[in-house]
């Protein structure tokens, strides 16, 4: 195998508005620590896996495709469906980047893809032979499941898979860790990675320059219930200690002996966006959170509730100015594009959601049914960003995140029988 590294400063030049929170509605009044464009390529003989991760909230599909034409006019023999574009889900990034918003600002996605196309040609020339080792933690105190109000009930352990590829004396680090970054809150105004920042700092000072953050599934995993307070001295302590649990266990990780098969899928489906609810249906919601507000004092369990009545105040979605939306006699519909790369042992799969922790493992139970043995990272806000899909279950509950889901109950059902169709096309099976 043979592996590359490069990394481009993706801050904006200019300060703008910042993605994350609806109450935010001031421009960044500046910079507390850089923004990066970091890319991993993977290569063996002339097939590739690139991994882009980018300190932003979320990648929509016009900015992809456009990451993807610079890094293919770049190296033709990249499939696209091996290409990864990945956001951090940080808090603290800027509005621009998103092609359905008044904030977008079409120069700040142009410099984005022109650093995205140097770090791939950072990593191109920084290809060497390379061996590549896995392992996996669960980590505790830094994240557990947000929308259980009980904390002592929300302290399990958060499953961390992470990578380490040796290259002669040097290596980079892949980390694949589900957690919304939300350490800092609406009261932020400065660009930040957020406890990728504290992150950062652990791996630097122990030798560790070159790493890739890549985000889970993430849906329902947050730093509320661990966190002491929204500050940057809190992002730091938090990184550090995430940087350390993984630290801990470089000398028992794992070496992955063979990379072969070597396949990347696309595969595509439909799900159903909701309709609006009507003003009516909103003042009942409205006033059933309040009600479920009284009875709860804890002001980390209030958040959920707080933030799905912000959801509420949204204007009504015009569905037919969607980009790439499909109108069908039954409804509005948008097609979702997946990609699945299989390296041996080694599974990626690029999911463009916000999926629940629950979900996560579901789709982990099908790939390894199916590739015995397999190591497989889930790569959430990845190759798009379309909010939540919410197993059918929690429908029946009030909170954050079913209020803001876009899509109906069935989406994340449609998201699983997917992966299923996708992995049966490809046959064969990893022994």
């Amino acid at each position: 195998m043979m592996a590359g590294y490069g990394e481009k400063v993706i801050t904006p030049q200019l300060l703008g508005p910042m993605a994350g929170y609806d109450s935010r509605e001031e421009n960044a009044k500046g910079i507390h620590d850089d923004l990066y464009a970091r890319c991993l390529i993977l290569k063996i003989e002339k097939k590739a896996v690139v991994l882009i991760s980018l300190d932003v909230l979320g990648v929509d599909e016009c900015l992809i495709e456009m990451i993807k034409s610079a890094i293919m006019a770049v190296d033709r023999e990249v499939e696209k469906e091996g290409i990864f574009v990945c956001a951090t889900h940080t808090h603290s990034g800027p509005s621009a980047i998103f092609s359905n918003k008044v904030t977008f600002d079409l120069n700040y996605v142009n410099f984005v893809t022109l650093q995205c196309r140097e770090a791939f040609l950072e990593a191109m020339n920084d290809i060497k032979e390379a061996s590549i080792y896995h392992g996996t933690k669960d980590i505790f105190g830094i994240a557990s499941k947000r929308n259980i109000y009980d904390p002592q009930k929300s302290q399990e352990g958060i499953k961390c898979k992470f990578l380490k590829i040796e290259k002669n004396d040097r290596e980079i680090m892949v980390i694949n860790f589900p957690c919304h970054l939300t350490v800092l809150d609406e009261g932020n105004f400065y660009y930040s990675k957020d406890l990728v920042y504290g992150l950062e700092l652990e791996l630097k000072e122990n030798g560790n320059n070159k790493f890739l953050f890549i985000n889970g599934a993430a849906g329902d995993i947050s730093t509320r219930f661990c966190k002491k307070d929204a500050s940057f001295e809190e992002t730091e302590r938090l990184g550090r200690l995430l940087a350390r649990e993984i630290l801990k266990e470089k000398t028992e990780m794992h070496k992955i002996d063979s990379l072969q098969p070597f396949t990347v899928k696309e595969t595509s489906f439909l799900i159903k966006y909701k309709g609006n609810l009507s003003e009516e249906e909103k003042k009942a919601k409205k006033a059933q959170i309040e009600d479920l507000l009284t009875q709860i004092k804890d002001k980390r369990a209030r958040r959920d509730l707080e933030s799905a009545l912000l959801v509420l105040n949204r204007p009504n979605r015009d569905f037919s100015k969607i980009p790439g939306v499909l109108k069908l006699e039954e409804g509005f519909f948008k097609r979702i594009k997946m990609s699945l790369a299989i390296m041996g042992q080694l599974v990626f799969i690029g999911v463009p959601f916000e999926i629940y922790y629950s979900t996560g493992i579901k789709i982990e139970n099908i790939l390894e049914r199916k590739y015995r043995h397999s190591i497989v990272l889930i790569f959430g806000y990845c190759g798009g960003y379309e909010g939540y899909i919410p197993p059918a279950e929690n429908f029946s509950q009030i909170s954050y995140e079913v209020i803001a889901s876009l899509f109906e109950m069935d989406a994340e059902k449609k998201l699983l029988e997917a992966i299923e169709k996708m992995v049966t096309e490809i046959g064969g099976e990893n022994l």
